[in-house]
């Protein structure tokens, strides 16, 4: 099976599981698991983010039958615990401002681990690493059309946010932009996962303790207070690519991945090695 049919493959299989899956989940399950929560959505959620999501990890594993699922998924744990401390350093700008900025807290636990931790592993396991991730490692698509896939799904997740077409519009632009920029740290973090997942869990969090409004579009002055996480996100990875970390999405990747598989080199920093 050639890759642009396997790049076919995926696709369809995560068409099928984005909005087909959800039609197999019976009402039932949520009552069950919602008072097996306590009526909150701890145990409710994560079930169903693998009822419906299962299937593109089993077929991505049969495509791949030479790739590990921990590869697969971006979990393989080499360097885990310097992308949580960077992430964690990245992202206190947003907090400070965002603290500043905020005139309520929202401390409620089942909102914390809901809205930040389970969206972060989540989201960045299924839309970065089991879509993007197959689709421009191993189906060998370019940077761009790989991440217009996951990174336009991924923003059309959340047009709810939007109030009228407009504001619908703004929020998928955004929030694609963002998937885009989440697909790149996967890439140059050595196809791991652990960066752009704690940078998620992180904004997130930010965003729900202080009860920030406006969606993924947000204000003028929370913008750029989240604006100063991405921009340290961005130095941090220049600085492990000047210290000799291979630079993986170059304009020859860009709409076509001719390199090989990404592969630990002598050089590389230890935190990068597989």
């Amino acid at each position: 099976m050639n890759n642009k049919i396997k790049a076919l493959v995926i696709i369809t299989t995560f068409m099928f599981c984005h909005y087909m899956m959800r039609n197999f989940w019976g009402d039932s399950w949520s009552e069950v698991l919602l008072t097996l929560g306590q009526q909150t959505y701890l145990l409710l959620t994560p079930v169903r983010y693998l009822f419906m999501y299962g299937p593109l990890v089993l077929v991505a594993t049969l495509l791949f039958k030479e790739v590990s699922v921990q590869e697969i998924l971006g979990l393989k744990t080499a360097g885990h615990q310097r992308y949580f401390l960077t992430a964690a350093v990245c992202c206190v700008p947003m907090v400070i401002g965002y603290a500043f900025l905020s005139i309520e807290l929202n401390l409620s636990w089942s909102d914390i681990v809901t809205g930040s931790i389970y969206a972060g592993v989540f989201e960045e396991i299924i839309f970065r690493a089991a879509l993007f991730g197959a689709l421009f490692r191993y189906c060998r698509l370019g940077f761009i059309p790989a991440a217009l896939v996951s990174s336009l799904i991924f923003g059309l997740g959340h047009i709810y946010q939007g109030h009228d077409a407009v504001s619908a519009l703004m929020v998928v632009s955004i929030t694609a932009i963002a998937g885009a920029w989440f697909s790149w740290l996967y890439c140059e973090c050595g196809y791991r996962i652990w960066f752009p997942l704690w940078m998620h869990i992180f904004m997130n969090a930010a965003y729900t303790i202080f009860g920030m409004s406006g969606g993924a579009v947000g204000d003028l002055e929370a913008n750029i207070f989240k604006a100063s996480s991405i921009i340290l996100s961005l130095v941090y990875v220049n600085l492990i690519i000047r210290r000799g970390k291979k630079r993986e999405v170059t304009l020859a990747s860009l709409w076509r991945n001719q390199s090989i598989v990404n592969q630990p080199t002598v050089n590389s920093p230890a935190c990068l090695r597989t």
